[in-house]
């Protein structure tokens, strides 16, 4: 996948996350809330909540009483409803976007959805930073019928076991959080969710030299 096909999906991301921020300055309406979880030792809570971008599917946030300026965030996407969403933008007759070409099949391997996992990080200068642990697209869907509902499943079993990891002595919280196995964790819950045999195809999406002026809040 072309490093510039990321620029739409990305820019999506991070606008959502400018727009619920800046609400939350302004005193708002702040976001919907689907779900609250706490940890065992109730020092870290998950919330599951409403994220209104093309091919949005689930939005969690990850946060630490002993970590405030740092929130992790966990974020699945349809990649049909991304390509739907692009088609639509696409004026008539124009010739394809990167990012659609790039969600074109062309091997026999599908990969149906796209999870990211990042850092938004507010600083002392009320500027908030997005900085990415990584990017995946994978096949979650499995053969079931319902585009989105497996996939919701297995993030959310990822997200609730990211949110009891146990404390390690002398390591930080965020550094667990950065060096946790998040896509063998996908694709650990994925077998047992749409079966043992299910190969998920993961794939990790290099973002080390996207260039995008989108990435402070």
């Amino acid at each position: 996948m072309k490093q510039e096909s990321l620029l739409p999906w990305f820019r999506w991301l991070t606008q959502w996350v400018r727009r619920a921020f800046l609400k939350q300055r302004a005193n708002k309406q702040p976001l919907t809330l689907f779900e609250r979880i706490y940890s065992t030792d109730e020092l870290t809570m998950l919330l599951s909540v409403e994220r209104d971008a093309p091919g949005a599917v689930a939005t969690w946030y990850l946060l630490h009483l002993e970590n405030p300026h740092h929130n992790l965030v966990i974020t699945l996407d349809n990649i049909a409803a991304i390509r739907l969403a692009l088609r639509k933008e696409q004026i008539k007759d124009s010739t394809m976007s990167m990012l659609e070409l790039s969600l074109v099949q062309e091997t026999p391997v599908i990969r149906t959805h796209r999870f990211s996992i990042q850092w938004i990080t507010k600083l002392s200068s009320d500027r908030t930073i997005l900085s990415m642990i990584g990017t995946w697209d994978a096949d979650l869907q499995g053969n079931s019928f319902d585009p989105n509902a497996n996939a919701t499943t297995i993030l959310r079993l990822v997200a609730r076991e990211a949110l009891n990891l146990p404390p390690i002595p002398g390591v930080p919280w965020r550094l667990r959080m950065t060096k946790f196995p998040w896509s063998e964790s996908v694709q650990s819950y994925a077998s047992a969710v749409l079966g043992e045999k299910h190969d998920c195809h993961i794939k990790k999406l290099n973002l080390k030299h996207l260039k995008f002026k989108g990435g402070h809040a």
